[in-house]
């Protein structure tokens, strides 16, 4: 059973196997720690990772970038408090049914001292539990302000604020869209107009669907289409027949990885685009965006001048931004995704805050999120009123601009970052080109 968002009465405990990530260890000065691991020499941090079902390509990057992020702090930070970090998982598969018991279990049998979010909506289906515990939990990829509104600090929401609940990467978008004349003597594109959104069937894309909706109506933008699907659609033919009828010049994506590339496959067979191709999934991994045996698309198709996410910042002066820039650049010759940074972003501020409280208890990690303002590899962060995100922040618009799409390839020395400009390091390729 896919992941809802709803919320669920806790389940009895799971029975997985506990696996277990360490990094390497350091020497530092060591803080007692109230937590329920304090006799030990290792601190725990638990969460559950979609690793197979639905949507285990995200899934798996997110959990990679949780592992790195326990080197680094293993590595660079001297662990927390002196101890070592620890990663105990479980498998959620995506499944809303699991998640619930899998973070009784984490808490209760495993007794972990600090909590990772399941990827994107599922963190609904873990906070009723994380809250009933007196625990605080640490945001994956949250792609919803659901559980925040809800249950307020239980969330370190670290993706979006209270204003823009469907993502700060959505509000860079409207801004790049609704900042035309700033731009556009760099480019032959039209000023958009007209808008068509393909939207996710979830918590998260009905939000990014009032953001949008609002900003695009206060800007002049007409938004002439808007459908919502479920993950995994099968055939994309008569929503692109829809969109052909409706005629705009933006056409905006909030899929997942899997479902962009289907998409984007289905537009070039239907020979369907406009001037706007903003396709979320290219950002959500950007080292398998351009690579078929990775599940992407092959390169001259990928690098074609869509718009997406921009989260790793080239020019962003912060340790961790470069450990993760030389971790994804060692492995997979490519820019971090927004998956691995955000996998990577939750382990990184929970050690960073509990180093700061010299505790894992709940009020005292709160004290030190609202009191501070966290540099993190992708970006800023500093709590709220209800757990989200009041620091200065940008996802950021990029695009691959490789010099000749006949010799593309899959690395990510091509990737450009257009939107906001203190970040900018090249104008926008615009229009979209149609296909080839």
């Amino acid at each position: 059973m896919k992941s809802t968002g709803k919320f669920l009465s806790l389940l009895l405990a799971g029975t997985l196997a506990a696996t277990a990530f360490a990094g390497c260890s350091s020497t530092g000065e060591s803080s007692e720690s109230s937590s329920s691991n304090n006799d030990s020499d290792t601190i725990k941090i638990g969460g559950t990772f979609t690793l197979t079902g639905d949507l285990a390509h995200s899934g798996n990057l997110a959990f990679e970038g949780a592992q790195a992020a326990v080197e680094y702090v293993n590595d660079k930070l001297g662990g927390v408090n002196g101890k070592k970090v620890e990663l105990v998982y479980y498998d959620d598969e995506f499944d809303s049914g699991k998640i619930p018991s899998l973070y009784e279990k984490l808490i209760s049998v495993d007794k972990v001292d600090l909590l990772v979010s399941p990827y994107t909506s599922a963190l609904l289906d873990a906070v009723p539990t994380v809250d009933q515990n007196g625990k605080i939990m640490f945001s994956v990829a949250a792609d919803s302000y659901e559980a925040n509104n809800t249950f307020g600090q239980t969330v370190v929401n670290i993706q979006m604020d209270d204003k823009w609940q469907g993502g700060m990467w959505w509000k860079d978008i409207a801004e790049f869209l609704g900042s035309y004349d700033e731009w556009s003597s760099s480019t032959e594109a039209s000023k958009p107009e007209k808008v068509a959104i393909v939207n996710l069937e979830t918590t998260y894309g009905h939000e990014v669907s009032t953001a949008l909706n609002d900003y695009f109506g206060e800007s002049g933008l007409e938004v002439v289409y808007e459908e919502f699907f479920d993950p995994g659609c099968s055939d994309w033919t008569p929503c692109i027949s829809k969109l052909k009828s409706a005629d705009p010049d933006v056409l905006i994506v909030p899929q997942y990885f899997e479902d962009s590339v289907t998409f984007v496959q289905a537009c070039k067979s239907l020979d369907f685009s406009v001037d706007y191709m903003v396709i979320e999934g290219m950002g959500w991994d950007s080292a398998s965006w351009c690579n078929t045996e990775s599940g992407g698309l092959d390169p001259s198709i990928a690098k074609m001048n869509f718009l997406s996410y921009s989260v790793y910042k080239s020019t962003r002066d912060c340790e961790s931004t470069k450990y993760a820039a030389d971790y994804c650049k060692e492995k997979y010759n490519s820019i971090p995704g927004n998956d691995f940074l955000c996998g990577f972003m939750a382990v990184e501020l929970a050690c960073k805050a509990a180093n700061d409280a010299g505790s894992t208890e709940k009020s005292d990690l709160i004290s030190v999120l609202t009191s501070n303002t966290y540099e993190l590899a992708g970006y800023d962060y500093k709590m709220n009123e209800t757990g989200g995100n009041c620091a200065e922040f940008s996802w950021g618009v990029g695009q691959y601009q490789p010099e000749s799409l006949d010799k593309a390839n899959s690395t990510g020395d091509d990737w450009q970052i257009l939107w906001p400009s203190e970040f900018k390091t090249a104008d926008p390729n615009l229009p979209f080109q149609g296909w080839k």
